[in-house]
């Protein structure tokens, strides 16, 4: 069992430290693509572009998406760099590691032990803790160090799906926010290494809140009903973010979701909370996932139509991507990669192209998370250089990348 908070983290480290980078597994390489998909946004994708898979610099350096072998045949939803490799979470409440000699089983049926799905996993700064969450109010943590796991399913008495988690902070300090198809975030803070459950508060207006995400500016939010919203950190403000963020530099469809604007308004009984409304207006596609990085916001929607939020100007702009429904982007630095229905992923080349990469399979992807930076690892992070992708039917692929330069520092979940 987990001893005192600070002896833990100095284990945890030394253990760590005598890690090497695992390379992902060479098998499987047959690939494909999806020919008959449209152009993206900023010009056509050529032949070159998509017989080298690549999408970014064309050299190579980055690899191409392989196939692992992974140990379930189980959707998988939710996929987070820990310090010692990825873990993936899904259906039936599997729980998965990249160990290296490959993706092992850790638990064949959640926290609880009552085969919940879960739907999302989030790690600690420190990568020494991984959260998840799920079905029927699912809920636990586990930490790297030592294997423990802890279950905390049904806070609060919420019994319905968790939908989305997100995590910010080092491991025994962090701070939970936790999403449910009721529209409710839940927040957490964990002090003296025990959670401490805040208020359950609603954005908007019950919507489903399939996707919330901590970033440098608080934590963000989208529901299904073409809301965005932002937590800003204790301090902060958001007194402009709901006047100018609704509006778009692109073009939009006369199709507005200004009919759902009673559903996405914060109501009066959380008038108290930090909660505020940054957009979608006129959102043409439903909302997937959200995701926030140094300089931009990116919501995954349907249609291949991504949104981009620059919380400096306050403003969003619709994007399309490609074919499929996106399901989640994410970025470091200047890389943005995207995955979607149909086992597509796209990776932008340019600022406004993106281009879709070779992937060995049709299965819809649901998650993904891409390699920690160079100057994580410089910091004392542990890393394994590969990106992941998880989805249907147990599918996981996988690309080796380059070590990013010092610029490109920035962790992802």
């Amino acid at each position: 069992m987990i001893g005192p908070l600070e002896e833990s983290k100095t284990n945890a480290l030394d253990w760590l430290t005598q890690l090497n980078p695992m390379n992902p597994n060479e098998d499987g390489t047959t690939s494909g693509t999806h020919s008959d998909d449209p152009p993206s946004d900023g010009g056509e994708n050529t032949d070159e572009e998509r017989a080298r898979g690549e999408g970014s610099d064309g050299d190579g350096s980055r690899g191409d998406w392989i196939a692992a072998e992974s140990s379930t045949s189980r959707t998988l939803h939710g996929v987070a760099h820990g310090q010692d490799g990825p873990y993936a979470c899904g259906e039936g409440g599997i729980f998965l590691h990249r160990t290296p000699d490959g993706w092992r089983t850790l638990l064949e049926r959640g926290p609880g032990v009552s085969d919940n799905t879960l739907r999302s996993i989030a790690t600690t700064d420190d990568g020494c803790r991984l959260w998840f969450a799920g079905d029927s109010g699912a809920l636990g943590f586990y930490d790297v160090a030592d294997g423990h796991l802890s279950d905390h399913s049904a806070p609060m008495e919420k019994t319905s799906t968790w939908e989305a988690i997100a995590v910010t902070g080092k491991t025994g300090e962090e701070r939970v926010r936790i999403a449910n198809g009721s529209g409710e975030v839940l927040d957490c803070t964990v002090e003296d290494g025990c959670p401490v459950w805040g208020d359950v508060v609603k954005p908007g207006g019950g919507s489903t809140i399939p996707g919330v995400t901590a970033g440098p500016d608080g934590f963000y939010a989208v529901d299904t009903s073409g809301g965005a919203y932002v937590e800003p950190p204790e301090g902060g403000s958001t007194d402009s973010a709901s006047t100018n963020a609704d509006s778009t530099d692109g073009s939009t469809t006369d199709e507005s979701a200004d009919d759902d604007a009673a559903d996405t308004e914060p109501s009066g009984d959380d008038a108290a909370n930090a909660w505020e409304r940054i957009g979608v207006r006129n959102a043409q596609v439903d909302f997937q996932d959200i995701w926030a990085g140094e300089e931009s916001v990116f919501i995954a929607g349907a249609d291949g139509i991504a949104y981009r939020y620059s919380p400096d100007c306050e403003n969003w702009t619709p994007l399309y991507v490609g074919q499929g429904a996106l399901q989640t982007i994410r970025s470091v630095g200047a890389d943005a990669v995207a995955v979607a229905t149909g086992g597509r992923i796209y990776e932008r080349n340019e600022s406004v192209r993106w281009a879709e990469l070779e992937t060995p399979t049709e299965k819809s992807l649901l998650d993904l998370a891409l390699a920690r930076s160079s100057a994580d690892v410089d910091s004392g992070l542990g890393t394994v250089p590969v990106d992941v992708a998880v989805g249907a039917g147990g599918t996981i692929l996988e690309r080796d990348r380059r070590d990013r330069s010092n610029t490109d520092a920035q962790r992802t979940d």
